[in-house]
């Protein structure tokens, strides 16, 4: 009686031992398959942001931003850079050095000044009208047309191409440069290079 009763326990625990086990090894695989879908779904979340400057929705994916967003940032900051008045030129440039990476905003920070005050004395008036928009991994190219008065006297009616180099970093967007991008023809008289031209987007 009491060999059928030691077996019979003996039997339980052998069962209870082997669910437990498959228990543990259920919930291994669940904390593992859960593991793995945090990973993807933060590798691959998506952050959507709407700030009051820009015109539409702006999206990072693995932190890297839409092109809607690039466009429309690049929109901004040649607006900013390109279209003012002798009233407006200081506010302007102000408003755009806060998009520049730190290690360039010294520099920056200088010349926009610097065209600030040479706006206001001269009294110079600048629009710019955007044509065309292309997009490269750390680049863009802006194509327009530039027209500048002093006072109600135009003095320059002319294409201009603007190079946007910049960075993005923990979903921020940095400008690094804004410059005048040179052609061929005025990249060999100056001995710069021309910035390589991407596919269009």
């Amino acid at each position: 009686m009491k060999a059928n009763l030691f077996v019979q326990k003996a039997s339980n625990l052998f069962v209870e031992n082997r669910l437990m086990k498959f228990v543990i090894v259920i919930l291994a695989l669940a904390v593992a398959f859960n593991s793995f879908m945090i990973f993807r779904a933060v590798k691959y979340q998506r952050i959507v942001l709407i700030p009051p400057t820009m015109t539409g929705t702006i999206e990072f994916v693995r932190g890297i931003p839409s092109d809607d967003y690039l466009r429309d940032i690049s929109r901004r900051i040649v607006s900013l850079a390109t279209t003012y008045s002798p009233p407006t030129a200081r506010a302007q440039f102000e408003e755009l050095l806060p998009y520049y990476a730190p290690e360039s905003y010294p520099e920056a920070s200088k010349a926009w000044y610097s065209l600030a005050s040479r706006v206001e004395e001269s009294q110079v008036s600048s629009v710019f009208y955007l044509e065309k928009i292309k997009l490269h991994d750390s680049s863009i190219e802006v194509f327009g047309n530039l027209k500048q008065y002093a006072g109600n006297t135009p003095i320059a009616n002319t294409g201009r191409t603007y190079l946007i180099d910049y960075r993005v970093q923990d979903g921020r967007f940095f400008l690094v440069s804004f410059q005048e991008s040179l052609t061929p023809a005025q990249a060999a008289k100056t001995g710069e290079k021309h910035p390589t031209k991407g596919e269009e987007n």
